[in-house]
């Protein structure tokens, strides 16, 4: 069994779209009992759900302990099993500066340089992983979930020349050996 707990919706609830939950295995190292490294191949696990529709929507992680780390991504993706939508997504890895208690995050260069080729911010995974800086403040490392539908390849027009197989796109080209024009 499994429970959704969603915010910030409307008052209908669309039901073209489904959630649903993945496991996935983090690997964590320490030093120290300080945790100084999360991984995992995200883009390994994630990648079949992102060709078959589905968008990130929330990453619940919990540190269990020594060695014991759960992870839980929440997707969503539309109920027709054909939508014939997939995405493409990066994970990106920044560091953020923090004052006193507060985590200062500047994600807008970021957002401001991917935001013209179609990419979105889905989630932003906390970590506790902090190092000290030269200047002597804190920073933290925050994992941030990127995504964007495919961009359809444009596909190019190619002529074969008749005598030795000569490829030619759209541009104007000529064969040497039998004057085939492209």
């Amino acid at each position: 069994m499994q429970l959704f707990a969603l915010y910030n919706h409307s008052e209908k609830l669309n039901s073209s779209l489904r959630f649903y939950a993945l496991r996935v295995p983090l690997r964590v190292q320490k030093d120290a009992g300080l945790i100084t490294e999360v991984d995992a191949n995200w883009l390994d696990h994630m990648t079949q759900h992102f060709s078959s529709g589905a968008l990130v929507r929330y990453i619940y992680i919990c540190y269990n302990g020594v060695s014991s780390v759960d992870s839980v991504f929440i997707f969503q993706r539309s109920a027709e099993e054909t939508s014939g939508v997939s995405y493409d997504a990066i994970v990106v890895e920044q560091w953020t500066v923090v004052d006193g208690v507060v985590v200062k995050t500047d994600y807008i260069p970021l957002l401001q340089s991917l935001a013209p080729y179609g990419w979105r911010l889905m989630c932003v995974l906390p970590t506790p992983i902090v190092k000290t800086n030269s200047d002597g403040s804190l920073s933290t490392k925050q994992i941030l979930f990127l995504q964007r539908p495919v961009l359809q390849r444009k596909r190019k027009d190619f002529k074969v020349c008749p005598s030795f197989s000569i490829l030619a796109t759209k541009k104007s080209v000529t064969c040497v050996c039998c004057a085939f024009r492209a």
